[in-house]
């Protein structure tokens, strides 16, 4: 360290700090330099194989798309009232099989009985008896 210090600098190395001089330092900021450079194409890479299949414009363009927008708008309500509707039959079934489970003052085998006795077409039959309503 003290001989870096003490050497006196050339003309041409002025430019540079006096500690810049140090080969193992110069060599791992010019490893340092390389791998921050891979590591920006590959992550330019990445980004351009995420957006090359992307579709950007997505909303309709011309004449007819004041009623693709209606009818996408149609389709959404449709899709939320149905999710309410599988919701609250969701909420029904629970809130029944605890009332079972209360009522009955069962042991815990037969509790397991009673949960798994909503099979999966009566809990369909209660979606579509959800659906008519």
């Amino acid at each position: 360290m003290n001989a870096l210090l003490d050497s006196r600098l050339k003309a041409y190395d002025r430019k540079d700090p006096i500690l810049s001089r140090s080969k193992r330092d110069l060599k791992s900021f010019d490893d340092e330099k390389l791998n921050q450079k891979a590591k920006k194409l590959i992550l330019l890479e990445k980004k351009q194989k995420l957006i090359k299949d992307r579709k950007i414009d997505i909303l309709p363009m011309g004449d007819n798309a004041r009623l693709i927008l209606e009818n996408e708008k149609k389709l959404k309500k449709i899709a939320q009232k149905g999710v309410i509707k599988l919701f609250n039959v969701i909420l029904t079934t629970q809130v029944e099989t605890k009332n079972q489970l209360k009522n009955d003052k069962v042991g815990s085998g037969r509790m397991k009985e009673l949960v798994n006795e909503v099979s999966k077409e009566r809990f369909l039959d209660l979606i579509k008896e959800a659906g008519t309503k």
